[in-house]
C-alpha cells in the first residue's frame, strides 16, 4: 500500500465530453474535467525514449500512477485522459493492485495521442 506521504502529486482526471451543438449548428467534442477529478497521487516516471516519427523527434515517456480507490477513480478508464506535472498523459491500462481495493494503478503515457 502507498503511505500518504507518497500522494504527493496533485493529478486531474479529463473525460472525452460528447458531441455538444453550438449557436450555429456545429457539432464538436472536447476535454473536459471530470467534476471532483482532482486527486493526490503517486507518480512514477520510467525511462524516456525518443523516437523519430516522420522526419520529426518525438519525446514519449512511461510512468505508473497510483490513486487512492474511490467512486470516480474506480471509474476511470483507457478512454480518459490525466493532467500531472502540467503535461497530459494517456491512460493505457487500470488496475486494481491490492486485495483491499484501496489502491489504484494506471500506466500512462505522455507524448502520444490519448
Amino acid at each position: 500500500m502507498v503511505r500518504a506521504g507518497l500522494l504527493r502529486e496533485k493529478v486531474v482526471f479529463q473525460r472525452l465530453t460528447e458531441a455538444a451543438v453550438d449557436d450555429y449548428g456545429n457539432t464538436y467534442t472536447g476535454w473536459a474535467n471530470i467534476e471532483d477529478g482532482s486527486r493526490k497521487a503517486d507518480l512514477r516516471e520510467q525511462k524516456g525514449k525518443e523516437k523519430i516519427s516522420g522526419g520529426a523527434l518525438k519525446d514519449a515517456a512511461l510512468a505508473t500512477l497510483r490513486v487512492r480507490a474511490d467512486s470516480l477513480t474506480s471509474a476511470i478508464t483507457a478512454a480518459d485522459r490525466v493532467i500531472a506535472r502540467g503535461k497530459t498523459w494517456a491512460i493505457k491500462d487500470v488496475m486494481q493492485v491490492d486485495a483491499k481495493k484501496t489502491m489504484i494503478e494506471m500506466v500512462v503515457e505522455k507524448g502520444v495521442a490519448p
